[in-house]
């Protein structure tokens, strides 16, 4: 069963194990972050798999998302770590 997870960007057990993709495809979300961080720019990333601005957009709020949780973990765990850790 298919699982939104943000605009545009879903989970499936049946599509690349459960994955983060971009609705309606099989490109997994981790394989286009690991192409822009090789060095690809988003135009060339956009162009390669021809991609929507749309979907763009999509890849980019589901990071932005992924980041901010990250970052709410790690205040937490400053916040409750002794200062002698």
């Amino acid at each position: 069963m298919q699982r939104d997870i943000t605009p545009g960007v879903v989970s499936d057990p049946e599509i690349l194990g459960g994955r983060p993709v971009l609705r309606g495809r099989r490109i997994a979300i981790s394989q286009l972050v690991d192409q822009i961080a090789g060095g690809m720019t988003l135009a060339e990333v956009q162009d390669d798999y021809q991609l929507s601005d749309e979907e763009i957009r999509a890849l980019l709020g589901y990071i932005a998302q992924v980041v901010h949780q990250d970052e709410r973990t790690h205040s937490a765990q400053t916040l409750t770590r002794p200062p002698w850790t």
